[in-house]
């Protein structure tokens, strides 16, 4: 008699140990799902970098592109981040794009890409390296 209270509690117990962490997953999913949303904007940037790059020289190209008004996507700039592509929500980080498809530097100068809108890309020769930026 006493043998299935015991197993019915027991089972509670594990159910409510679990639940955090199943708690926890979703909200992770969630949050990986609201990044993967946007990344076809990131894409399209990083498709594009790479087309200008192959190009050579004097090369441009423009690509449009649409974020929410809280997502900002910021290219270029010294050491590492002279090959990244870095997307932000709020001001936080949450993804970072290497550009490793190709030997792409990006200008030291750093581009910020907001809102809806058309963004040319050319590709100059500094140092006699390709460098890609933002043009205008």
């Amino acid at each position: 008699m006493i043998g299935m209270p015991l197993k019915l509690m027991v089972s509670f117990l594990l159910i409510g140990l679990m639940l955090p962490t199943i708690v926890g997953m979703v909200s992770v999913v969630e949050e990986q799902s609201s990044v993967t949303g946007t990344d076809p904007g990131c894409s399209a940037v990083e498709d594009c970098i790479y087309r200008v790059f192959r190009s050579g020289s004097g090369s441009m190209e423009t690509v449009h592109v649409d974020l929410g008004p809280k997502e900002t996507i910021v290219l270029g700039g010294p050491g590492k981040d002279a090959h990244s592509i870095r997307f932000f929500v709020n001001g936080d980080l949450k993804k970072t794009v290497y550009l490793d498809k190709a030997p792409v530097v990006l200008s030291e100068e750093v581009s910020e890409i907001v809102g809806s809108v058309d963004v040319t890309f050319g590709c100059v020769t500094e140092d006699r390296n390709l460098v890609v930026g933002v043009v205008g």
